[in-house]
Formats: structure tokens, sequence, C-alpha cells
């Protein structure tokens, strides 16, 4: 509960800097009753992700193209985020079994649910997903390929021949804005490449994604929701939205 705390009120200080501009340390402390040196060490964080940039007295936004790395991402409806990926848990198959992650922020949290099973194969161009995984008894598979910092994730124009031979029991993906859009998508064509092939590897494919997702649109379509089997997300989804993808894939509200 702590860290969740913690990256709620991480996400709070980026939202107040995305609005006015800048936070001062002193008046920031008291308005979330914590000590100055905790939001000094919030902003070192925040900072440190490339996400905002401390100033004399408190910090101000960046102005880079990283605002929407996956650090950032990550603080962004984290508690929200963080009941998707936890709803998306109970989906997993018992026994042994390979499921695929991509490098979504949710699906990236649903890492930090899987402490308890020994007998997963995940496949993944996650870095963020093998960081949590790395603890686990669970192994792990890396796409590889050439390392995007912004992401935290491998990209590559081929995936492993060992890939190429296995199928997946299932694939938990994330996905970019779909407003207006028919299925799946994403901002890049390396990642709409590693996404397909998964999806055509794999039995059961479950997106996991926030209401926000409903809100904003992406370059590529990568699948249509008819083609999937799942598809979770949060009770802020708007109710005509939620009705017309029931009549293509089954809608699961995040408890």
């Amino acid at each position: 509960m702590k860290n969740a705390e913690i990256l709620n009120r991480r996400e709070q200080i980026v939202t107040i800097i995305r609005s006015a501009g800048k936070i001062n340390t002193e008046e920031a402390a008291a308005m979330f009753g914590v000590s100055k040196e905790t939001i000094r060490q919030d902003l070192l964080y925040l900072s440190h992700e490339g996400i905002i940039k401390k100033v004399y007295g408190g910090a101000v936004l960046c102005k880079n193209d990283r605002i929407e790395s996956l650090p950032i991402r990550e603080t962004v409806n984290f508690l929200t985020k963080d009941k998707i990926a936890r709803t998306a848990a109970k989906y997993l198959p018992e026994g042994e079994c390979i499921i695929g992650m991509d490098m979504g922020s949710t699906v990236a949290l649903l890492g930090t649910y899987l402490s308890r099973r020994r007998d997963l194969l995940v496949i993944t161009n996650s870095h963020r997903v093998l960081q949590t995984l790395v603890t686990t008894e669970n192994r792990t598979l890396s796409l590889g390929g050439e390392y995007n910092k912004e992401e935290m994730a491998y990209y590559s124009d081929e995936i492993p021949s060992l890939v190429k031979n296995l199928t997946l029991d299932l694939y938990f993906m994330g996905t970019s804005g779909v407003k207006g859009r028919g299925g799946v998508c994403t901002k890049g064509f390396q990642e709409s490449f590693i996404k397909n092939q998964l999806i055509q590897r794999s039995k059961k494919k479950i997106v996991l994604a926030d209401s926000s997702k409903f809100q904003t649109t992406s370059l590529i379509e990568v699948a249509p929701w008819s083609s999937l089997d799942l598809l979770i997300t949060d009770e802020d989804i708007p109710a005509d939205i939620k009705k017309d993808l029931e009549q293509y894939i089954p809608v699961v509200i995040a408890q």
C-alpha cells in the first residue's frame, strides 16, 4: 500500500506541474501532509526519469520528448492500472504455461502479481517486465533487439527462432489510444510487428486498457477486437463505448 501511495502522490505532482508549469517544495509538503525531504525525494525520482526538472525551491516540467516515456505513463492513473493488472492476474491458467507480456505500463504492473507463481515461461520485449520478474522463480525469455530507453523495450525486425516454434497459452497486451479505431493500436511499426507476431502465436489474447485509451487515437491498428478474447478496463469507460465494444469482444470491468 505504501508504494501505491508514493506513486499516487507522484502522479498528482506531475499533474500539478503540467497544469501550473511548476511546483514549490514547501507548498507541496503542506498539500500532501509529508515532509519537505519526502517531496524532494519525489522530485529527484521524477527528475531522474526525465519527467520534470528540479530548480531552486521546487521543479518545473521538462520540455523534451520524454514526456510520454514509460516512466511517466506508469505514474499516470496508477491506481486504476494496478486494479486492471490485479484483475488480469486472475485469468492466468493453473500449472505450467507460456505467456507473453508486451511493453505497456499496465502490463508491466501485472508482473508484480506473478511473484507467487513458479511455473511460468514469460516471453516479452519489455525491460520493465524483466526487471519485475527477476526476483521470482519464473523463467523469462527476452525477444531482444535494439533497446529503446523511452519505452524501456527491445525492438527488432525479427523474433528469435525459438519463439517461432512456440505456442503461447496466453498473451497480455496493452494498447495505445483506440478512439475511432476498430481494435488494438500502437504508435510505431516496430511495436506493431512484435505485437502481431505474438498475437498469431497465442491461444488466448487479453487486452489491458484503462478508460483514457478510448479518448485518444493512434497511428497503427494491429488487430481487430473480434480477433481478441477479452478486454479488461475500468469503470470510467463510457457506457456507449462499452456497449459497442461488447459486440466484438467480452469486456470486464476491473474490481
